[in-house]
């Protein structure tokens, strides 16, 4: 390696305002460091202790490998749930505003060089807690926030208190739930309702079917493509399509669509029971491909209209589908932080 390849890894700024405060976002404790002024940026560092993310040396020698597609979506969330990302959308400082546009999180350890001279320059400042001293160097994060491009460097008195205000953008976390039913292919009546538990909330909860129907997401791609009127650019938007398609939902199948209504318009996740039990299919992208929602329609039993795009099955599929409300989604609120 050359040294101007590693001197890019290492934090040299040109000028930089500790903070040195604390902050607790979302239930996390954090360190919230200082905020650097770089040759073409200026970042906000922050700084927490996440002992979710210690692994046993048997574990990283050997990884899990996952029997069914159930397990390896419930692996996700539970590491997605483990990440703790805090979502730090602007800061005030001394009643200036800085907003991030970008970000970036990594915990400390071997393999993590770059990390590693970040911590060595906190600590050279000062900042690190005595009470970290024995502390899991996999379980600390450094957490790194980008001003936004375009906005001009905030004028910091040294001489003044950094007084800091943080505010934390909304975000929403996955809940496995694994509620199974069945349902015939179709439109459904009024008031076909389907029952779970919520493990949150810890309590019963509904939701109302409208219809599954199917989906000829190759058709209707084609379709929506021709408004394009670059030849070459469409052409080379369909190869990208087809090809990123092809574990989803094979030319000659289509996409199962469920439209359901919920009383408080949460978003769930519904998949076929078929494809949970089934085993993992290397670079398979996902078990479901995303949701289309339409909050400006109301659903036949009188709530928001919502639809979730599920499997492929046969085009001329007719009969009862086996599903499942496999997760749903939580909103995390949007909140404002005084550092202390």
């Amino acid at each position: 390696m050359r040294l101007r390849y590693l001197m890019q890894e290492m934090l040299l700024p040109k000028e930089e305002f500790v903070i040195n405060k604390r902050a607790n976002i979302q239930g996390l404790d954090v360190l919230v460091l200082s905020f650097t002024i770089e040759k073409d940026k200026n970042r906000l560092w922050l700084m927490y202790e996440n002992k979710d993310l210690i692994v046993d040396d048997f574990d990283n020698e050997y990884p899990e490998e996952f029997k069914t597609n159930r397990e390896e979506l419930l692996n996700s969330i539970e590491e997605r749930r483990k990440d703790k990302y805090l979502y730090i959308k602007e800061m005030e400082i001394q009643e200036q505003l800085i907003r991030f546009d970008s970000s970036s999180s990594a915990p400390i350890h071997d393999m993590n060089r770059e990390g590693m001279m970040q911590l060595q320059h906190f600590a050279e400042k000062g900042l690190l807690p005595d009470e970290w001293d024995d502390v899991k160097l996999e379980s600390l994060v450094i957490t790194v926030y980008e001003q936004a491009e375009g906005e001009i460097i905030p004028n910091i008195d040294k001489e003044k208190d950094l007084s800091v205000v943080l505010h934390i953008d909304e975000n929403i976390e996955e809940i496995p739930i694994q509620c199974p039913f069945t349902v015939e292919f179709g439109k459904q009546d009024i008031g076909s309702e389907v029952v779970y538990y919520d493990p949150i909330l810890e309590k019963e909860k509904n939701f109302f079917i409208n219809e599954i129907y199917s989906y000829d997401v190759y058709e209707d791609t084609l379709t929506k493509s021709e408004q394009i009127e670059d030849l070459e650019m469409r052409e080379e938007m369909l190869k990208d399509f087809n090809r990123a398609m092809e574990n989803l939902c094979p030319r000659d199948k289509n996409l199962a669509v469920i439209k359901y209504e919920t009383l408080d318009n949460v978003q769930l996740n519904f998949m076929m029971k078929d494809y949970l039990e089934a085993e993992p299919i290397v670079h398979d992208s996902s078990g479901s491909i995303g949701f289309i929602c339409k909050c400006d329609e109301t659903g036949i039993n009188g709530y928001k209209l919502r639809e979730c795009v599920l499997q492929a099955v046969d085009k001329d599929f007719s009969g009862e589908i086996e599903l499942e409300l496999f997760s749903r989604y939580v909103e995390i609120p949007e909140e404002t932080v005084e550092c202390f």
